[in-house]
């Protein structure tokens, strides 16, 4: 009886952790040229009004660009930020990997700050590089003598240099 329970136990963890916590949306270019977002049935769920896309998403959020300039929209197509940054980087479908997902990393004017999935900064515009990898967020800065020190963003944002 116990093994049972614990196998139970088992399969209900795993089918939570296999839930979605947003929708998954797959990048589409439409005929005309311009770029959005259809669901798993192929309906157009983010309408295609921009001029690029990528496939990854961050706790549902989704880059697009339109004239070269990245931002982030909601599931809904709702926009997050606005869409005026040099460059964007998240990671791709948290859900997959089983991590959380705090922030996101976008360049203006060559430094990069992390917003958080609701599109509010937990950091200035101060890295000089920004990584995102397996959950983690890896900040670079350069010295006055020109030597690069890393470190990275706990859940919170709190800067924790190595």
């Amino acid at each position: 009886m116990r093994r049972f329970a614990l196998l139970l136990m088992l399969f209900l963890a795993s089918s939570l952790m296999a839930q979605e916590v947003y929708p998954f949306y797959y990048p589409c270019r439409c005929e005309t040229g311009e770029w959005g977002y259809v669901d798993r049935n192929n309906e157009w769920t983010i309408r295609p009004q921009y001029t690029a896309v990528m496939y990854e998403t961050n706790g549902g959020m989704y880059p697009v660009s339109m004239n070269g300039k990245w931002g982030f929209v909601g599931v809904s197509g709702e926009l997050l930020t606005d869409i005026v940054y040099d460059a964007a980087v998240c990671e791709i479908d948290y859900q997959k990997y089983h991590y959380p997902v705090n922030f996101a990393a976008v360049r203006r004017k060559g430094k990069w700050a992390f917003i958080n999935v609701q599109g509010v900064f937990v950091t200035e515009f101060k890295y000089d590089e920004a990584l995102i990898l397996n959950g983690k967020y890896i900040i670079r800065v350069r010295d006055e003598k020109g030597r690069m020190k890393t470190g990275h963003l706990d859940k919170d944002g709190k800067e924790i240099w190595d």
